[in-house]
């Protein structure tokens, strides 16, 4: 599953396949589809930013964080 992870349609396709399996999904895929690094998804995982890395949890996490991004990017360029 590690080289389908490298493009888009590949990170969909092991999304669907642990998802419909009810399983959690690989560390370093969560890490891919919420953009932050690898190392950093355990303590995401601590803080409970992130309940589980169940695929409709990093999905969600994936949206907030990205929602959470565009508003800091807008909010920013407006000052500059």
């Amino acid at each position: 599953m590690k080289f389908m992870s490298g493009s888009r349609l590949g990170r969909w396709v092991v999304w669907l396949v642990y998802r419909s399996l009810g399983k959690p999904l690989p560390v370093p895929h969560a890490a891919e589809w919420m953009m932050i690094p690898e190392h950093s998804v355990e303590q995401v995982l601590e803080t409970n930013a992130l309940r589980s890395l169940y695929p409709q949890d990093v999905l969600e996490a994936a949206r907030r964080m990205d929602r959470q991004r565009r508003e800091h990017d807008e909010r920013y360029s407006r000052e500059a």
